[in-house]
């Protein structure tokens, strides 16, 4: 796990190169990148974070299987909070969607 420093809190889609982008990928690429506005991870549920996880889980159904326990874990805290708010102690899923979105970004680069 990365240090809470090296965990970037926002990310703007048009920052995602298109190149990575598997072929599958590229409607919720789209979603992700027509507004140029930053899309805060610690937003969960939000509208723009749930675009950008659409796109990731995308991307690890295509691209970036070895992200697929990253993927998990986020999950289990998405339902969590939506369920009751928090998830071990988290008020948000900040932290897990940052980290699945380095995995996905640095498994799914072109070579």
């Amino acid at each position: 796990m990365a240090s809470s420093q090296d965990i970037p809190h926002a990310v703007k889609g048009t920052k995602i190169p298109p190149l990575m982008v598997a072929d599958k990928c590229h409607a919720s690429y789209k979603s992700i990148t027509k507004k140029k506005k930053e899309i805060l991870f610690d937003t969960t549920g939000d509208r723009k974070t749930n675009m950008l996880l659409e796109f990731l889980r995308c991307q690890v159904k295509t691209n970036a299987k070895t992200c697929k326990d990253v993927e998990k874990e986020y999950t289990l805290c998405h339902r969590s909070f939506m369920g009751v708010g928090s998830y071990k102690g988290m008020k948000h899923c900040g932290e897990r969607m940052a980290e699945l979105y380095q995995c996905v970004i640095s498994s799914s680069k072109s070579p």
